[in-house]
């Protein structure tokens, strides 16, 4: 419809011929979107950052299980003795003294730093699947561009072929120059869409290597991915999952019982700490050593301030996580609607609506190459049939948006597609 056959046979010899002059340690295999999310999450910073808060996450509970450190306490001074003699004598003192935590307090602060680290720890995955995410959206922006680029590419060949078809009739008087003009300005219009297309696909190129960081080969081969009929999903379990796993809903859910750990710790700070002192005095007319133990009376503050701050930090943190769960299974339903909807509309497009298109084009151009259609009737069917090419690109594109956005809430591992 687009191309003669010659031409066709032609550009096919030419691409082999090409293809074979090359060696073969040349070739490089296409790009998948699984190869391309493994190169962004090993090459972009935000990796480099997800692995610090997991180190992070390694420091935090080192830090809540070390003690105070001891202090060591040492005096030198001179001494007069009264009486006649005056004699001076050096007086020393040692001693060290070590805090020891209550139990109820240092457990409890140890709890609340493993919380501290849950949260780091989760928002390290949650920077992962966000990445992985935003690699496959870039991906399939480039695939849907490139798909639109090669609909462009075969409009202006079809109307340059219409165009030097009506204008070859025109010069022998069958058409009328009207036609001639239409026919031209048509061409001239898929131009102008072609070049449009080009643009687009560059610009999605470029993304894709600026969110790889890695250089990509050049020129860039990809292998696109296209899905079929949606499988049947169970909305149940993958609800279940993302309550389970989802790193947002997990660093809330640390977070609040972070703030449950801290109230334990502020009460049971009421419980004094224990001050132990080892101690060795060489005075003037005696010499001490012996063990001090020394603990703070809470007679005038209980920490009840502190107590009060740390409940109430405990319920904003409560219900923030009691939200933030809410949040995502209401998200997960709008989510399932957009995914289920862009796959419906891909699968009519493939299975009915694009070959119906494609039969009428094929129809009116033989029509018209016969003599009994009219050049608007072929015109109507090709732009019918190209927006209808357009509109399964964008319904593709709309569905790899979708999944990446429910795999950015369930993990880079969901698919439906994928063998169960």
């Amino acid at each position: 419809m687009s191309v003669p056959s010659s031409g066709l046979r032609a550009g096919g010899a030419l691409v082999l011929i090409l293809s074979l002059g090359q060696p073969a340690a040349a070739q490089t295999p296409p790009l998948n979107a699984e190869g391309y999310v493994q190169i962004v999450l090993r090459a972009h910073p935000s990796a480099a950052q997800s692995a610090g808060l997991v180190l992070a996450a390694e420091a935090e509970k080192k830090a809540v299980r070390r003690f105070s450190d001891p202090v060591f306490e040492y005096s030198r001074g001179r001494a007069t003795a009264r009486g006649a003699s005056g004699a001076e004598f050096t007086e020393t003192s040692y001693s060290v003294s070590q805090t020891l935590p209550w139990p109820g307090t240092f457990n409890a602060g140890s709890r609340a730093g493993d919380r501290a680290a849950d949260g780091l720890r989760a928002g390290a995955e949650a920077l992962r699947w966000e990445l992985a995410a935003q690699a496959r959206q870039a991906f399939a922006r480039l695939v849907a561009g490139r798909a639109l680029l090669d609909i462009a590419r075969a409009a202006e060949g079809d109307a340059r072929s219409l165009r030097d078809l009506v204008a070859q009739r025109a010069d022998l008087g069958e058409s009328r120059e009207a036609d001639r003009i239409k026919a031209t300005v048509e061409w001239l219009r898929q131009q102008r869409q072609l070049v449009a297309a080009e643009r687009e696909a560059e610009a999605a190129v470029a993304i894709l290597r600026a969110l790889a960081v890695e250089p990509l080969p050049d020129p860039l081969s990809i292998e696109p991915r296209i899905h079929g009929p949606l499988p049947a999903l169970d909305r149940a379990a993958l609800a279940a999952t993302i309550v389970e796993h989802s790193p947002r809903l997990r660093a809330a859910q640390a977070e609040a019982e972070r703030r449950q750990a801290l109230l334990d710790t502020a009460r049971s700070a009421r419980i004094p700490d224990l001050a132990l002192r080892v101690f060795k005095d060489k005075e003037l007319d005696k010499e001490a050593k012996g063990i001090a133990l020394g603990v703070t009376v809470p007679l005038w503050n209980r920490n009840v301030g502190e107590v009060a701050r740390a409940d109430a930090a405990r319920q904003v943190s409560a219900a923030e996580a009691a939200r933030t769960r809410i949040d995502l299974l209401g998200e997960l339903q709008g989510r399932l609607k957009e995914l289920q909807v862009a796959a419906d509309q891909a699968a009519l497009l493939d299975a009915q609506i694009l070959p119906a298109a494609r039969r009428s084009v094929g129809l009116v151009r033989f029509s018209f190459e016969e003599g009994e259609g009219s050049l608007l009737d072929l015109l109507d069917a090709q732009r019918t049939f190209r927006d209808t090419q357009r509109e399964a690109a964008d319904a593709h594109l709309a569905l790899s948006l979708a999944l990446a956005e429910l795999q950015r809430m369930a993990g880079p591992d969901f698919d439906p597609w994928s063998s169960r």
